[in-house]
């Protein structure tokens, strides 16, 4: 009898101490390592949150969950899950900075960002104007990201010297000036639309404002300024020509718009791959 009772119970404490196991610190590691590679970001968060409570003060830990945080796209959780670690952000620890600036760039919030980069008290100088420079360059503000990566030397912090290349690309860009194409198409009709590239904008706009105008005229000329059909045409005419003229300034702030992108894509680009 006492042996058919051990023979039942063993096995059940051997299950509970099995159990137990897997909930200890190294194999929930290792569980939320695998989640986070096999991309189940959404279950690895759990998973890291309770890893953060087993072993409140884990730089690296805390690390990791910011950044999962960052890969579940879940970027305003997770920045509020790091000021609920550090409630004052300029006493973060600079071992968090990068992930946390990545959360900052990705819910748009580049001034928080730069304010950050210039206040937290741990971070190093060469982190002070990375940060600091791409918080600038998010927000299309080139020769500020272009002084600050300057600050950097000869330092190779997270490829600096690669940041400070295209910064100076987007400085060297030739701009359109949406005042001089406004001005332009006032003066000729399209003209605008022409410096600004837009070529068969620009001719189409030509053409139809000096026909209406021209329809106008003649209508006026024979039936004198009574004439309802000079009327028409010269109101659409001059409709046209008042709609190509905030065109031809919308088109040249648009053309510096995709310059100002396509700098900041690969600046994004560059910054992220570190993850």
């Amino acid at each position: 009898m006492k042996y058919l009772l051990a023979v039942i119970v063993l096995p059940l404490f051997s299950l509970s101490g099995y159990s137990q196991n897997l909930y200890d610190f190294d194999n929930s590691a290792a569980f939320a390592s695998y989640l986070r590679q096999t991309n189940q970001f959404n279950l690895a968060i759990p998973e890291y949150e309770r890893l953060v409570f087993m072993k409140p003060g884990d730089l690296t830990i805390e690390k990791d969950l910011l950044a999962v945080y960052w890969e579940a796209e879940m970027w305003e959780t997770g920045i509020n899950r790091a000021l609920n670690l550090y409630p004052n952000e300029n006493t973060m620890p600079s071992e968090l900075a990068f992930e946390y600036v990545a959360l900052l760039f990705k819910n748009k919030q580049f001034n928080d960002a730069k304010s950050f980069s210039e206040n937290n008290t741990h971070l190093q100088a060469h982190e002070r104007y990375f940060y600091s420079g791409t918080s600038d360059a998010l927000r299309f503000e080139w020769k500020s990201a272009y002084e600050s990566y300057s600050l950097l030397g000869e330092s190779n912090f997270q490829s600096a010297q690669k940041y400070l290349e295209i910064s100076r690309q987007a400085l060297e860009e030739k701009r359109k000036s949406p005042a001089l194409a406004a001005v332009m198409s006032t003066i000729v009709p399209g003209s605008g639309k022409i410096y600004t590239g837009d070529w068969k904008d620009g001719l189409v706009a030509l053409l139809f404002v000096g026909t209406t105008g021209w329809q106008a005229q003649r209508a006026f000329q024979k039936q004198g300024v009574e004439s309802v059909r000079g009327w028409i045409f010269a109101s659409i005419s001059f409709g046209f020509h008042i709609g190509n003229i905030f065109g031809s300034h919308k088109s040249a702030k648009l053309i510096n718009l995709k310059k100002d992108e396509f700098h900041q894509n690969k600046i994004e680009h560059l910054f992220y791959s570190n993850f």
